[in-house]
């Protein structure tokens, strides 16, 4: 039979034993050092030169004489002499000095933790991960105030970064609210979680709202339009310039050739396809009429009497020399008139206008409808004859 108890290691008395009360006493004084375990310091290395009768340390690495070699041991002050104990996995001690509890596991001392402060991840009635490393699954939580009021904080490291509140419906997102790669607040929805539209977005400097899928009359539902009178702008505002009196028949001209994004023709009449005011303001859509079906594409510049730069340089990647370019849709003759830019460079940001207000020269202003979404942009297309002879310059803007 083992000479000691399997866990306190105390001796036991064995049978026919003399001086059993030493054997006894020596038991006793384990258990009077071992029980309800709590001791001065865990961090000392150094003996201290004037212990009490009881003082318990648990010894430091690298302790010297007489607590050397007795790292992680318990050293007891008992009848004027230290005794040591070798704690097993699993002990429990309370630290004075730290006013705190470590326990003994795999060889060494550590802290309990018996809090929340910190921790790596809590979850309430549900298993929270290395994303939601706070997970609670509940009908509703609270967030109450202790005094006046209370916050509730989203910070992010920096503005290339979301700050934001994620509405799901099983678990993909419909709505979300927040300032999200930017210092812009944004109020965004989605019906599959995949597409999503801004409802508002709140300009962190200045405070303004914009409304960029519109508003709705609360009575009708209908889509609600109001103008937005345009900035001065010392390069002015005009989208489409006439150069003369054009016929019936749509303008057209030859390819010399294509060079990436840039369109020789055999003529100098760049001009009367792209008129030189409306450069950065607009762009407007030819078509190759030799390809079937016709291949339309943006232009956005006049480089030269007899170039045109398109938009996209994919766009024309098919098309040669001797191809015709025609100027106008080749089924409604209609010219079709891209305004992202100016909308850019006065209002700030691109959207699907209901209208324009037009300046026409000498005819006074006019409103056209804008209905059709622009291939090459977020805004919608203005369309224009074919046969007119008046440039138009924008006003304002109904958004």
């Amino acid at each position: 039979m083992d000479q000691t108890t399997t866990n306190l290691k105390l001796p036991y008395i064995a049978p026919s034993q003399a001086q059993k009360h030493v054997t006894h006493n020596e038991a006793i004084r384990a258990l009077d050092a071992l029980v309800q375990l709590s001791v001065m310091s865990h961090k000392l290395k150094n003996a201290p030169p004037e212990p009490s009768e009881g003082d318990r340390y648990i010894v430091a690495s690298e302790a010297v004489v007489p607590w050397a070699g007795k790292t992680d041991q318990i050293a007891a002050w008992q009848d004027d002499a230290w005794a040591f104990f070798q704690p097993q996995e699993g002990w429990h001690a309370w630290v004075a000095e730290e006013q705190t509890f470590v326990v003994f596991n795999r060889n060494s001392w550590s802290r309990v933790t018996s809090g929340t402060n910190p921790v790596d991840s809590v979850g309430i009635n549900t298993v929270a991960d290395e994303n939601n490393r706070l997970a609670l699954k509940s009908p509703a939580s609270l967030f109450d105030h202790i005094g006046g009021g209370h916050q509730l904080k989203i910070n992010k490291a920096d503005d290339d970064h979301a700050a934001s509140l994620l509405f799901q419906s099983n678990y993909q997102g419909r709505a979300e609210m927040g300032t999200m790669w930017g210092r812009d607040f944004h109020i965004k929805t989605s019906s599959d979680g995949n597409q999503w539209q801004d409802a508002m977005v709140v300009d962190g400097a200045t405070g303004m709202a914009r409304f960029p899928s519109g508003v709705a009359h609360s009575a009708t539902s209908k889509k609600q339009s109001s103008l937005i009178f345009l900035p001065p702008s010392d390069n002015g505002t005009m989208i489409f310039q006439s150069l003369g009196v054009r016929t019936q028949a749509l303008k057209t001209a030859k390819l010399a050739s294509i060079s990436a994004d840039i369109v020789t023709f055999t003529s100098n009449t760049a001009g009367e396809f792209f008129g030189a005011a409306m450069r950065g303001l607009s762009m407007v859509r030819i078509w190759n009429v030799t390809k079937t079906p016709a291949q339309p594409v943006f232009a956005k510049w006049d480089t030269a009497a007899n170039q045109l730069q398109v938009r996209n340089a994919d766009d024309i990647k098919l098309w040669s020399a001797g191809d015709t370019i025609q100027l106008g849709d080749p089924l409604t003759g209609l010219i079709a008139v891209d305004v992202s830019p100016l909308m850019q460079k006065l209002l700030g940001s691109v959207f699907r206008q209901d209208g324009l207000l037009l300046d026409a020269g000498n005819t006074g202003n006019i409103t056209v409808a804008c209905r059709d979404l622009s291939p090459a942009s977020a805004s919608n297309l203005v369309y224009v004859k074919s046969d007119e002879a008046r440039s138009f310059s924008v006003i304002g803007v109904y958004g």
